[in-house]
């Protein structure tokens, strides 16, 4: 066989490989990560929770979220909202929350310098906060009635100082509906919960939308301070729990949260090329700047192979056999096999979390979409310039 086929069949068979240990890692994960709608609410007391929500221009997105936390059957919580935002939201919270006592608004403080706008809001909440736990939240997500109590239960009885959910990710746009799938599967497939559980597994992860911590262990970590400029606060603020001996547990908490994250493509662009890349070099701990710069050539080429190339060369491999009778018969089946693997894979990861499995066929497209933001994110990252997120500029080390 010439070199050019020699090469296709390596790369063929090394996607499958990864589409294999993908499959794996996707069934342990639904096994193997608690579900918080299986946890029975058995508290003897119930301590206070004090939620803190950050909020920033966020008038098309908070109602569904103050609804949810009023509708709460966690009797001890209260809320406060740390406001930074230049549109009517908080005149929008004020007609949601109306007299209910259990909601405080307060204004986000100047930004000292060096700090990013949501960690700051966490950390100026977190001084106001009356609670034992503390438990942060994006205004974009809406939770179950019993959320928080099946979280602060679970997290008494584990014996745990952090617990962060999984949600079930809301996609209605065709790009939502391409790309979310592409960037949820692979956190998990880098990051897996099952070994973010495990106390001989230093990986740590918590999703930004849900954190729940107890107020102690927090502080004492230094709380946002020691993080103050990091971007992937969540990944970060679970990394310093877990590397000071704190337990931290990601659960399954697709029936009990969802979030829309993003709404168009500028939306998905603008927010994972403001952390997808940094997330990535966090999670596996990678400050050199030749690495990080091999992992944003590398990051993006991987992707792109992982997702979309086994659907472009079956496609290149079937024109290739309709055209011209040269082809290998090794090509066309290690190609087609690929492919349906892949597919296959997307499909019963769409079934199991509750996603889109019809745009299983389209994820080559996500695939390319996404290798694009990591590139993009890389080089914003490497290059020192900024990326815009809600009107503001963030900048990384």
């Amino acid at each position: 066989m010439e070199i050019p086929g020699l090469l296709i069949e390596v790369a063929l068979g090394g996607v499958l490989a990864v589409w294999i240990a993908y499959f794996i890692i996707i069934f342990k994960n639904y096994t193997g990560t608690p579900k918080l709608s299986d946890v029975e609410v058995d508290l003897k007391d119930f301590p206070m929770v004090s939620v803190i929500l950050p909020t920033r221009n966020e008038s098309e997105r908070v109602e569904g979220c103050i609804k949810s936390l009023k509708n709460q059957t966690y009797p001890n919580f209260e809320v406060i909202i740390v406001d930074d935002s230049t549109d009517n939201t908080i005149e929008i919270i004020r007609n949601l929350i109306g007299d209910d006592n259990r909601f405080k608004i307060v204004k986000q403080e100047k930004l000292p310098e060096g700090w990013i706008g949501k960690s700051y809001a966490m950390q100026q909440g977190s001084k106001l906060a009356r609670g034992k736990w503390l438990l942060m939240v994006d205004a974009d997500i809406e939770i179950h009635p019993d959320t928080i109590a099946k979280a602060v239960s679970y997290a008494e009885k584990e014996n745990v100082e952090l617990v962060s959910l999984i949600p079930h990710l809301v996609c209605r746009s065709f790009w939502e509906k391409v790309v979310q799938p592409i960037v949820g599967g692979l956190v998990l497939f880098v990051c897996p919960p099952f070994l973010v559980n495990s106390t001989k597994s230093k990986l740590a992860l918590a999703m930004g939308a849900f954190i729940l911590i107890k107020k102690d262990a927090f502080e004492r970590v230094g709380g946002y301070k020691r993080i103050r400029d990091r971007i992937t606060d969540d990944v970060e603020i679970s990394r310093l729990l877990k590397r000071e001996g704190y337990g931290v547990r990601l659960l399954n908490g697709q029936d009990m949260m969802h979030v829309r994250m993003y709404r168009n493509l500028k939306e998905i662009w603008e927010g994972w090329g403001k952390n997808i890349f940094l997330g990535l070099t966090y999670i596996w701990n990678i400050k050199s700047r030749l690495l990080s710069f091999i992992t944003a050539i590398l990051g993006s080429l991987a992707i792109f192979l992982f997702i979309s190339f086994p659907t472009l060369m079956l496609i290149a491999s079937l024109l290739w056999f309709l055209f011209s009778t040269s082809i290998p018969r090794d090509i066309l089946c290690l190609s087609t096999t690929t492919w349906f693997f892949s597919f296959a894979t997307q499909l019963f990861g769409h079934l199991l979390f509750k996603g889109q499995p019809r745009y299983a066929i389209l994820a080559f497209l996500g695939g390319i979409v996404v290798s694009l933001i990591f590139l993009y994110s890389g080089f914003k990252v490497l290059l020192k310039k900024g990326v815009t997120w809600r009107g503001r500029a963030y900048y990384s080390e």
